[in-house]
């Protein structure tokens, strides 16, 4: 092999190698900007948002972590939905009661250090006091579809939910949700200011 051509052979080889690492270290900061502050107005936080990370799918449900930032802090939980979540309103717009609520089909458990985090964050822009951990023991709202269709997890949709914490009470704390895979993220969107300390505490120990 001449010179000329060993000489185009090793910078090849440097120009593959250099492609290869710039891509790989791409993808690594990717990732860390992908997480939000879980609102973006602390003033009014009605709405409160976590990325969707780290999908593991089981035989009857697909587990998440969910993920965002409160003063440069990592927060959140892991969110659990099932694979099997039928519509929960007819197509004349009217609300299908017999199958539109269960418990279960949407669960929160805690992740770590990070749902300590997630809870203190929330009881701090919901001004409740006296809240540091979340529970260890799963969470599990009422919840109603607000979807027209059954879910659909084999492709990027957006679905739309009424959470009910602490349902077996006279005031359950209400809150809509969404869970978006368009998006890869979810959203909690405040119905009235009075649900705050439900909810909080229903996630809190």
């Amino acid at each position: 092999m001449d010179r000329l051509n060993l000489a185009i052979l090793w910078l090849s080889i440097i120009l593959i190698s250099s492609c290869n690492n710039a891509s790989t270290s791409g993808e690594d900061e990717t990732e860390d900007l992908n997480l939000l502050s879980i609102t973006n107005n602390p003033e009014n936080p009605s709405r409160i948002f976590l990325r969707l990370t780290d999908k593991m799918e089981g035989d009857t449900s697909i587990s998440y972590a969910a993920k965002g930032l409160y003063q440069d802090d990592t927060v959140g939980f892991f969110i659990e939905i099932d694979k099997n979540i039928p519509a929960g309103i007819n197509q004349d717009g009217s609300a299908d009661n017999e199958v539109g609520f269960k418990k279960g089909w949407i669960k929160f458990r805690k992740s770590g250090i990070e749902s300590d985090r997630f809870v203190s964050a929330l009881a701090e822009l919901w001004q409740v006091d006296s809240i540091v951990n979340m529970k260890t023991q799963t969470i599990q709202p009422l919840v109603f579809s607000s979807n027209k269709t059954a879910i659909d997890h084999s492709k990027p949709s957006t679905s739309s939910f009424k959470l009910f914490f602490d349902d077996d009470s006279l005031n359950p704390g209400e809150i809509f949700f969404t869970f978006d895979t368009y998006k890869k993220g979810i959203e909690f969107q405040e119905k009235d200011a009075k649900y705050r300390s439900a909810i909080v505490r229903s996630f809190s120990e």
